[in-house]
Parts: structure tokens; sequence; C-alpha cells
């Protein structure tokens, strides 16, 4: 009668035990492909233990009971979270990046876009228990108790062991690869480990002193083995002084469709124009981190690496930072942003000032009008923040515009009044003829804002930039329709090297002489090819990349979408998975694997070292 009444007790934590790790085994499977079950109760069964054997120490079983259903849901939602995350950065989702819910509902249609039907799966027991609390009106009244106290306590410390030796193993194995590192360590030491790693690099390192920069500097150039060439010598130095500069950081615009044509149409006929008269870079990829948009527009603006695991305007937004705006104001500019969402998006309102912006434009200014997707549209943006420009120029006031577009953001969907270019049927409900119309659109709406510009004889006195901040299109997000098409659209497989591509243009007034510059670049570099252009001296200035225009040779990093010292030189892309032995490289010129890559590990210690130093400088700058 007694092993009955336990036995009883006890059903509850075994079926609530039993449902959680089936949970654990499904997104570790579809996270890593791995169906190792033995492996996955190893690394997960511990914290299921600890958690529900503290539930069971609850002496109220009304409450007890009450408590493992919203606790399964946590942990369900926390699962589902991993995997819409995965889904389009490719990258395991740690607690920083879980606080920042609130940016949610910017973006929840694109969320809902990440959807798949087999995510359902993980809440299928709560469709079960709403079943069986309807179908089953009269529970058995005999008593419930809870498990022995030997019992609860057995399963309380073998959780606590199996947590603490799974930690221990796992606390000091450095993985470059943030996937293989949760498939390795198991999902919730990996949160564990990562958020421990957070709070570690957050540490302040001694605020530099007077002249230490200098050093700096040098530093930086011998570790990427760099020889400056005086600012006298260099091409195109100085073509585009005292001009206007606009800056445009297209959302989520790939290279891929510069140039592209459909059934003899121009996706982009007006980009197409400016890059056959400007500066064309097709060989430069994204870098940003999980700042995504803002740190793009971090790397434009200080030619510095973004922060490791969070958003630069985050980690960063409270330090004085050196900057393109800040160089420019020394000279007598005005630097302007234009971003027609909430400011406070991504901590912006602290970003801009401490990249010394003198002043932001928001969706306050904008106002709601001609809504596409998470803000107004660009024509909208554009028509209104004109007249700030023109006042700046009538005074003769030089100024620094920076506008990033909200229209071709995921998912892609402009509406049809809104269509640009006649796509033909095969293009209909698939991503990537969204993706097309959105880029097309674009397009239309930058030609818009040039014509004004024009007509307001603004054009000639100002030099436009053109860069994409981030990709749009995953290789594994497609459908196999959408594949193909893409395929058939570029002329080769689609890989991650077309998935991180990205525009780089400038058109500057009176050259219409275009050129392709095929050196190989990062948005990094950016800031100090413009600074070229504009003649500014960056001597005594702290920046990571280079001028693409007057040096060839390459070398940078990127981390976050891609493991710890993953790097690009002018040959390959390079990724670590634990290290550099087991790693991979890929030929940037044809796309393919390499078997060998010995010879590139110069570059992954050179890579880790300038990141390390760029994550140094951040932490050195003193607060604002």
């Amino acid at each position: 009668m007694f092993e009955k009444f336990k036995i009883k007790g006890s059903l509850q934590y075994f079926a609530f035990l039993f449902v959680i790790l089936l949970k654990f085994i499904l997104v570790r499977y579809l996270l890593f492909d791995s169906s190792d079950v033995l492996y996955t109760i190893w690394v997960e069964l511990g914290y299921i233990l600890v958690i529900f054997s503290l539930i069971e120490l609850i002496p109220k079983r009304t409450l007890k009971t009450i408590l493992y259903v919203p606790i399964n849901l946590v942990i369900t939602l926390f699962l589902l979270a991993l995997l819409i995350y995965y889904n389009y950065y490719g990258h395991i989702a740690t607690a920083h990046a879980f606080s920042q819910i609130g940016q949610v509902g910017a973006v929840s249609d694109s969320i809902l876009q990440l959807m798949n039907p087999i995510y359902l799966v993980l809440f299928m027991d709560f469709f079960l228990l709403i079943i069986y609390k309807l179908l089953i009106k009269k529970r058995e009244s005999n008593p419930v108790a809870k498990p022995s106290f030997t019992f609860i306590m057995t399963t309380l410390v073998t959780g606590v062991i199996l947590i603490s030796l799974n930690i221990n193993i796992h606390k000091n194995n450095e993985i470059a690869s943030t996937v293989l590192a949760a498939e390795k360590q198991g999902l919730l030491t990996y949160e564990i480990l990562a958020a421990t790693d957070t709070l570690t690099n957050q540490e302040q390192t001694p605020i530099l002193k007077d002249g230490e920069e200098d050093e700096l500097i040098q530093a930086i150039k011998s570790t990427k083995n760099i020889s400056p060439i005086p600012q006298d010598q260099r091409k195109q130095n100085g073509i585009a002084k005292d001009k206007n500069i606009i800056v445009i950081q297209a959302e989520a615009f790939q290279d891929f469709v510069v140039n592209l044509e459909i059934d003899g149409v121009e996706v982009t006929p007006f980009l197409n124009q400016l890059v056959e008269e400007g500066l064309y870079f097709p060989n430069v990829y994204q870098q940003i981190g999980a700042g995504n948009t803002s740190d793009a527009e971090f790397l434009f603006n200080t030619s510095l690496y973004p922060a490791p695991w969070t958003a630069t305007s985050e980690t960063y937004g409270n330090k004085a930072i050196p900057s393109l705006p800040k160089l420019l104001t020394e000279i007598g500019y005005t630097s302007l942003t234009f971003h027609a969402n909430e400011v406070t998006f991504w901590n912006r309102n602290q970003l801009y000032p401490a990249l010394g912006f003198d002043d932001f434009y928001d969706i306050r200014f904008f106002g709601v009008e001609d809504m596409i997707g998470i803000g107004p549209s660009d024509e909208h943006v554009y028509q209104k923040a004109f007249p700030e420009l023109k006042k700046l120029h009538d005074n003769q006031e030089p100024f620094y515009a920076q506008f990033v577009t909200l229209s071709s953001h995921h998912p892609f969907k402009i509406p049809e009044d809104k269509y640009v270019i006649d796509l033909p049927e095969r293009f209909e409900e698939t991503q990537v003829g969204d993706y097309i119309e959105s880029m097309s659109y674009t397009d239309k709406a930058l030609k818009q804002f040039a014509d004004q510009l024009k007509a307001e004889g603004m054009w000639e006195d100002s030099i436009l930039v053109f860069f994409g901040d981030h990709f749009g299109l995953k290789p594994d997000g497609l459908s196999e329709q959408g594949t193909a098409i893409l395929e058939e659209l570029i002329g080769h497989e689609y890989t991650f090297l077309d998935q991180y591509n990205i525009p780089f243009v400038v058109h500057t007034p009176g050259k219409t002489d275009g050129e392709v510059i095929e050196t190989v670049g990062g948005q990094i570099d950016m800031m100090p090819t413009l600074a070229n252009l504009m003649g500014m001296s960056l001597e005594n200035h702290v920046y990571f990349g280079q001028d693409l225009i007057n040096y060839p040779n390459n070398l940078f990093g990127v981390r976050y979408y891609m493991p710890y010292g993953s790097f690009y030189n002018d040959e390959i892309n390079f990724q670590p998975a634990e290290g550099f032995s087991d790693g991979e490289a890929y030929d940037l010129k044809t796309g393919e694997p390499l078997e060998d890559f010995s010879t590139y590990q110069t570059d992954y210690e050179r890579i880790l070292e300038l990141l390390e130093l760029s994550d140094n400088y951040m932490k050195s700058l003193p607060a604002r």
C-alpha cells in the first residue's frame, strides 16, 4: 500500500522529467543533427534534476503542481528561441541575446517568417494536457504525496554533481565555434559559460595614457604588416575634399543584385549607374556582430571591431569613441544620422552621441506615414530628410548625412503598388522574389533622392557612399524552388560567401570614369577608404581597417556570425572549429574548400592578436 502511494507521488516528477528530456533531444537534433541520446542526457540531465527536485521540496502540493507547468513553459520557450535564433543567425544565442527581448516587437514579422512547423512539437505536451483536463472531468480522489525526502535529496545531489562535472570539464576549453561549443558542452552549460565569459570580458582595462595611441597604431600596423604610403602619394587622395558626404547604409543589401538582370531587365538600374561612374568594390564582406545593423553603423564610422558577443551600442555606448563624425567636426562639418525607427532600438540614443553625431532623426521626426514593414518607406524618409540637408547646403555648411534604410528589411514584403520590377511567374511566393522586389524598390527610392539632389544643385557638391549592412538570404533558409532560382540568377551554387558579400560603391562628383577595385575588404575598411578620398589624415587616429584603393593586400577578422578567429585575406576565408587545425578554409575565387590550409596559421594568430587589441582599446576608452 505504501509503495503504491509513493510511486503515485512520483509520477508527476518523472512525467515532466521525461517530457523535458525529450524536448532537449529534439532541439539538439534540429540544431546539431545529433541523435546521441546518451550524450544529451549526460550534458542536460543535471539541470533538470536540480530544478525538479527543488520543486518537489515545496511542502504545499497544490503550489508544487502549479509550478511544473510554467517552468516547463519557460524551458520550452527557451528552446524555441534557440531554434529561431539559430535559424536566422547561424549562432547559438546567449543569455545576453535573450535580454534583448525588448527589441522583438520591431521585428516580429521577421520572427514569424522563421517559424518552422516542426517547432510546434515542443508544445505537444501542453496540447495533450489541455485535452486531458477537458476529457477527464473527475479524477481519482486517492491522496497523492511527494516522493520520499531521501529520493529528492539523492536526485538533487546527483544533479549538482552532473552540473559541476560538466562545467569543470568544459570551462577551460576554448572552442571558437559557438555551435560546436553548445553541442559539446550542452545547451545550459554553454549558457552559463558564455555568461561568465561575457562578465569577464566586461572588466575594464586601464585608460591609455597620453602618447600611447601612437604606440598602439604602430602595433596594429606591424601586426598587419603594412608599410604606410605617404598621403601625397596615394591614388585618389583628396578627390572629394570639402564635399558633403551622404552615406546610404542599405538594409540586408547583398552584392549579387548589383548588375543583375532578369529577362533583360535590370534589378538595380540606378545603383548600376553609380557603379559605372564611381568606385565599386565587389569583394567586400560584412563583419557585424550581435548588434547587426547598429554594428554596421559602428564599423563604418570607426574602423574598429564590434564587441564579440554583445551589441556594441550597448556595451560601449557610454564611451567617448574616436570616429568619422568627430574627425569631420574638427574641419567644420555637421554630422546627422537618419534612421526611421525608435532611436532606443539597439541603444542608438547612446551610440550616436558616443560617435559624435550632432543630431539624429528617428520615428518621432518621420512619423508613421507610408509604412513598409518596421518603418516608413525609403521614399518618405528621403523626402522628409531632404529639407534638413538643403538648409545646411544653402547656408554653405558642409555636412555628413548617414541614412539607414528600412524598406529592404527582412521579411522583404513590399506592397504590390510599390513593385518596380515585373518578375516572371516562377518568382511568385518565393523569398527570392520578395527579396528582388525589395532591393529594386530600394534602388528606385535612392534614384528619386538623387534626382532631388540634382534638381537643387546639391549632387555635384556631394560624395555618395552606398553599402549593405548585412546579409538578407541564407543558403539554408531558402525553399528548394528559391534556391534553384537564385543559383540560376548568379550562375553558381549559392554559398555563405555570397551570403556575406555586400556592395560598397562610392560616387564622386565630376568623376564619371568608373573603376572596379578587386581588393578583398570588410566594413572596417570603409572609413579609411573614404578618408583618403576626402583627403583627411588618420595620423594619430586609432583604426583597424585600411584604404582599399591604395593597399591591395588585406587581412581582417569576423566573429559572431563565424567562429571567433575567422578571417578573410586576399585568397581565402578561414573558420576555426575548436581551433586552427580542425577549421575550414575556402578559396574566395572558386568557393571550394581547401584540403591544406596550414600555411595560413600565421594569419590566424595575427587576427587573434588584432581582435584582442581592438577589444582592449575599446575597454580603455574613457566614459563620455
